[in-house]
């Protein structure tokens, strides 16, 4: 009986570990977020530029998110910040239609891809006035766990009357 429990227990503990492909956070891509404009009037929904350099020994392979907007909008999350916290503003709903190759891109070790990012799914140009800081979830390859999506740094914004 002790056995079959061992057993079991060795069955268990080896189905519910995360397999590399699955679960495991890597540091192949560094990010960084710069606000375009740092004054917008009030109204109007701010601009960023995220980079995404690969930062490893290999080539990586990202999602393209200059060709599709619904992938941004699933995979490429700007988080907006008051006092440390998240602001919450009415959301579109917006599903990435299905992949294809044409999708991806890839960055040679050292090299680096920038992204225009001025549309939202969320309405932020109904920020009230006020300094706020944005981030971006960066979820690179929707075949891996969500877990593996990164966070860039924050930049600031002021939105004025």
């Amino acid at each position: 009986m002790t056995r079959i429990i061992t057993v079991l227990l060795a069955a268990w503990v080896l189905f519910n570990l995360p397999s590399v492909a699955e679960g495991a956070v890597t540091n192949d891509l560094a990010l960084s977020l710069s606000v375009i404009e740092p004054v917008i009037p009030a109204g109007s929904a701010p601009s960023f530029r995220l980079t995404v350099t690969n930062v490893s020994g290999h080539v990586c392979r990202v999602l393209d998110l200059a060709r599709r907007a619904d992938l941004r909008d699933t995979y490429c999350n700007l988080v907006a910040l008051k006092d440390g916290k998240p602001v919450e503003v009415p959301r579109a709903i917006s599903d990435p239609g299905p992949l294809s190759d044409s999708d991806w891109l890839e960055i040679r070790p050292g090299g680096a891809k920038t992204f225009l990012l001025s549309k939202f799914p969320d309405r932020f140009e109904a920020l009230p006035p006020g300094v706020y800081e944005a981030y971006v979830d960066f979820w690179s390859d929707p075949y891996r766990s969500h877990e593996t999506a990164q966070k860039s740094p924050r930049a600031r914004f002021t939105v004025k009357r």
